[in-house]
């Protein structure tokens, strides 16, 4: 995999991360349907505080949301349409089907599953969600199972 490619997995994975992040604390149950609803104030925070991530979280704010429109706007943000980080097409097709961005995901699904309890005691900065994150892959038993996927042909 080239440095390039190496790069880019990781940037993908921190979008998904942040739109994960945006669902996890302001979705909006109205009915039967769920938005994601962001008041001002959060707003000015991501502006301030995740400014590369603020036109992902304005293009969901208040928008109806479920697994097709995220996946959409993630992919545009990472595209360029949504304001994003441009990554040529030829690029983002290697992203995705890099093991390092594969292995990322599924780290990533895990952790979420695994501290959703914790995660929803109280609000995390999206900045705090990545440093307990990077600290739950160093633990040994993570660092352990990431050393034996890369063995894995």
């Amino acid at each position: 995999m080239t440095p390039e490619i190496e790069a880019a997995a990781g940037r993908v994975a921190d979008v998904i991360m942040f739109e994960n992040w945006l669902r996890f604390y302001f979705i909006s149950e109205e009915g039967d349907t769920l938005f994601i609803r962001l008041p001002e104030k959060a707003m000015e925070q991501i502006r301030q505080r995740c400014q590369s991530y603020y036109d992902l979280a304005a293009m969901l704010n208040n928008e109806e949301i479920g697994h097709q429109r995220s996946l959409k706007a993630v992919c545009m943000f990472i595209s360029g349409g949504g304001g994003g980080t441009l990554l040529p097409d030829a690029v983002l097709a290697d992203v995705f089907d890099s093991p390092k961005f594969q292995l990322e995901l599924q780290l990533f699904t895990h952790w979420l599953q695994s501290h959703e309890e914790k995660l929803d005691e109280r609000f995390m900065e999206f900045f705090e969600w990545q440093k307990a994150f990077a600290l739950w892959k160093d633990t040994d038993e993570v660092k352990n199972y990431i050393n034996a996927a890369k063995t894995v042909p």
